[in-house]
């Protein structure tokens, strides 16, 4: 179900996740006995950086989170453990937190403004997951 909607029209939202992050993504086949996917999940492989790697998995985690309501809560210590201190410094990690509806709203700002300016200001991938950031 949320596979179209994180492909995009021909691939484009997809491809545009590849390019903010300079990553390679594709969806790949799980059990691998037929030619058609498996329907009830679909494993997205993503190469590159590991910062690369985490801001195109979050960003597609945002989407996926709009389709499929949930979802992130049930595999959020997976996601916020992966990669940790596998960076050249040894000190890569994630940190989250869950904000209330109007906080939400005001942590994003207009179009996402204060989300990107809290990028920038402090260097780290700042994505919101549902009501996680």
């Amino acid at each position: 179900e949320a596979v179209g909607f994180v492909t995009g029209r021909a691939g484009n939202f997809l491809r545009s996740i590849e390019e903010q992050w300079k990553t390679l993504m594709f969806f790949c086949e799980v059990d691998g006995s037929s030619g058609r996917r498996n329907k009830t999940y679909e494993k997205l492989a993503i190469f590159g950086s590991v910062r690369g790697r985490r801001g195109a998995e979050l960003l597609v985690l945002s989407a996926v989170e709009t389709k499929v309501p949930g979802y992130y809560s049930k595999i959020r210590d997976d996601v916020v453990n992966r990669d940790k201190n596998k960076d050249e410094s040894g000190t890569w990690g994630t940190d989250t937190m869950t904000f209330q509806d109007d906080e939400l709203s005001y942590a994003l700002g207009k179009q996402g403004g204060t989300r990107k300016k809290l990028e920038r200001s402090s260097g780290a991938i700042v994505q919101y997951v549902g009501h996680v950031a």
